[in-house]
């Protein structure tokens, strides 16, 4: 049975098996590319999927596509002009949805088995949630016509908003102030915008109109309460993924207000959180300039698969620093796995691999006794979300000649002078490698 580590409880804590499994993972917002540090999320969540099904569970994975928010109005109207209507704001978001799908696919994420629910095809029943919740009192309207939830109303009656973050989140924190804007740290503790009124200097022609809340559109917190409930047709949700830094404020805020809604307990039952990816040692950023998106890296030669493995040699729940070299000894690695053949005891080593696994996404420690016994390629694909990519390419004439080349001395058994071939390939450009299939040859990474 799996074991995962429950950011609520702060412990590592089974997950039952049941009919099946309600797996929620925060989508992005599509204003731009999809950073490496964004998809290390989305291969954890798929790492766990994969797990999921792998060992009996029966996984429904959904996934928001948040195409309304600040920075999709601030980026639509940037593209359109300041007139810039629903309509284009979809049009400028679906171009970053499909990038950001074909990032998915490179990586391996098996997208085709998600449910993604885009926000602005869901406006209706996030009106009706935000209408509830005034009906109970846990939201008001103010003066410029945006409708907030109240911290202070939801602390009296649930007594436990920031539990995620910790129990003595609140301590020294003074409620009842009112943020504006979608994001904002831990230090700003305030009632947070459900439904943001229009403005014409702001947002264009981009809004929903409803009699009670106005002309607006949803906040960045409530859409993902509404597409769980949507989701799962009101079931609880039972394993609720994300990146640490959506802990505070969006997954703290889901949990107040869906709580609100339907009862304390009956949202989510583990939170699944995943680390920061560094880059070389230090912070993403543009200004730092280590900010990569999947296209930078396979412009160096390298493929989605090797950014994925690099991605497994560590915890789903550890920082990660991303190297050029990492990305080679990937590349690399997945180059030999390919040319192994299986062992005459694979399934009881692909087990003892699997039991790692099923202690708590234990993935590095799983490849590990996978390299140490050089057990069957099952699990690679299956799990870890590693395919087959040694096909021969189309190379020049003069490259194909020293493949030929070095069959031959190695049939000779001059190997020697297969070395010195391999040498030359390599000098061209290419890289060799030998599998119980014969020679297979790929570009080098240009790293």
């Amino acid at each position: 049975m799996l074991k995962l580590y429950n950011t609520l409880t702060k412990k590592i804590e089974e997950v039952p098996k049941k009919d099946h499994i309600n797996l929620y993972t925060c989508g992005p917002t599509v204003y731009n590319y999809a950073h490496i540090g964004n998809l290390r999320s989305y291969i954890m969540a798929d790492l766990l999927y994969r797990t999921l099904k792998y060992d009996g569970y029966k996984p429904k994975w959904v996934m928001n596509i948040t195409d309304i928010d600040d920075k999709t109005i601030k980026g639509a109207i940037a593209k359109f002009g300041q007139d810039a209507t629903v309509e284009n704001l979809r049009e400028y978001t679906k171009f970053y949805l499909d990038e950001f799908l074909k990032d998915l696919g490179e990586v391996n994420v098996l997208k085709d088995e998600i449910t993604f629910i885009r926000v602005t095809d869901v406006i209706k029943e996030t009106q009706d949630f935000i209408v509830s919740l005034i009906d109970k009192g846990y939201a008001y309207k103010v003066e410029d016509g945006s409708t907030y939830f109240s911290i202070e109303k939801y602390q009296k009656d649930f007594g436990d908003y920031g539990e995620l973050v910790g129990n003595k989140f609140l301590e020294g924190k003074k409620v009842g102030a009112r943020v504006a804007v979608d994001e904002y740290e831990k230090e700003n503790l305030s009632d947070f915008a459900l439904w943001k009124a229009w403005d014409k200097n702001t947002d264009g022609q981009i809004f929903w109109d409803h009699p009670q809340l106005g002309k607006g559109r949803p906040g960045w917190h409530i859409e993902c309460s509404v597409i769980n409930q949507i989701g799962f047709k009101g079931e609880p949700t039972d394993i609720h993924t994300g990146g640490v830094d959506l802990i505070f404020p969006h997954h703290t805020n889901e949990i107040a207000q869906s709580q609100a809604l339907i009862g304390k307990g009956n949202f989510v039952h583990h939170w699944f959180h995943s680390e920061h990816l560094l880059v070389d040692g230090k912070k993403m950023s543009k200004s730092a300039g280590n900010f990569y998106t999947l296209k930078e890296v396979m412009a160096k030669g390298a493929t989605g698969q090797d950014f994925r493995y690099s991605m497994l040699a560590s915890s789903y729940r550890a920082q990660q620093n991303f190297t050029w070299e990492s990305v080679q000894a990937a590349h690399m690695a997945i180059s030999k796995i390919f040319g192994f053949i299986p062992s005459d005891k694979t399934e009881q080593k692909v087990g003892s691999s699997f039991e790692a696994i099923d202690n708590d996404l234990n993935i590095p420690g799983a490849l590990g006794l996978f390299w140490k016994v050089k057990s069957s390629t099952e699990i690679v694909g299956d799990v870890f979300g590693i395919k087959n990519q040694l096909v021969n390419e189309a190379v020049p004439i003069g490259v194909e000649d020293l493949v030929n080349d070095r069959k031959l001395a190695k049939g000779q058994k001059d190997f020697k002078k297969s070395d010195e071939i391999r040498k030359q390939i390599e000098a061209l450009g290419y890289e060799v490698m030998d599998t119980p299939d014969g020679q297979k040859i790929k570009k080098k990474l240009n790293i």
